[in-house]
């Protein structure tokens, strides 16, 4: 009986051991299996909406991005390498989700999916056109002219056909413009300094062509100057990318941190 026992025993521990062996071989061949394919077909608002909850916040993103790929396919936009977008356009309706890639390998920012229409939101409109390829910021043209180097002051009109054309090279650079008084605003706020700004035309008695000229000091504004007075001011140059109500976008051209130059 004592050898029925024995063995009986040792046939339970071979059992054991090799269901445990058998375990371990499904955990191991569980997590090397191979993230999942990318999708491939058509990006529609559909599949961006069905996205809602695949990827969290702090959630490693070698974890989140082939999920998010397998239901989407690669991202359609990414911004300074961070902010990861999916969007698709049709008609007058756009879809899209934003994920946010963080520094430290981890999911950040995670927005619900989204429809917009046109005529909505306008900056969710022209986030999601961008985000689907179906509106793109026009290049610098190569050949179009750069700030000038040698300090002699450009014209109203050089200053707005230049710099939008060649934004790259003009942004953020000090420059001398020259051009006639259009007018002078300034703005005072409780505990905010007051602010003084110039508005320089092309030519006189044009209200067109200008460019506005926010100075470092307000108190240097000037006073009782007739309009359409010959002046020259320096300042940064700063363009920024503006939209219309109906969506529509342009860029403006300003001088910021002005002085009126002699």
């Amino acid at each position: 009986m004592k050898r029925i026992a024995v063995a009986l025993a040792l046939v339970a521990v071979a059992a054991c051991n090799k269901a445990a062996s058998s375990s371990a071989a499904v955990t191991t061949s569980a997590s090397a299996a191979p993230p999942p394919a990318p999708f491939t077909g058509t990006l529609t608002g559909e599949r961006i909406m069905g996205a809602k909850g695949i990827a969290h916040p702090f959630q490693k993103w070698t974890d989140a991005e082939p999920k998010l790929e397998a239901q989407m396919g690669k991202a359609t936009y990414v911004k300074d390498g961070k902010m990861h977008m999916w969007a698709v356009a049709q008609g007058d309706d756009c879809w899209y989700v934003e994920v946010e890639k963080q520094d430290d390998g981890t999911v950040g920012i995670v927005s619900d999916p989204m429809k917009i229409s046109k005529g909505g939101a306008i900056m969710n409109w022209d986030d999601c056109l961008t985000a689907a390829g179906v509106r793109k910021d026009p290049v610098d043209d190569p050949n179009a002219p750069g700030p000038p180097t040698d300090g002699k002051p450009i014209t109203v009109t050089e200053l707005q056909t230049n710099a939008v054309k060649a934004r790259s090279k003009w942004d953020k650079a000090t420059v001398t413009v020259k051009g006639y008084l259009g007018g002078v605003t300034r703005a005072t706020g409780t505990g905010a300094e007051p602010t003084a700004t110039i508005t320089l035309s092309a030519a006189k008695k044009d209200n067109k062509s200008t460019v506005g000229c926010t100075l470092a000091d307000a108190k240097t504004a000037p006073e009782h100057v007739l309009q359409d007075t010959p002046m020259k001011v320096t300042g940064t140059v700063d363009i920024e990318k503006m939209m219309s109500l109906a969506g529509d976008t342009h860029y403006e051209v300003w001088l910021k941190s002005c002085s009126i130059t002699k």
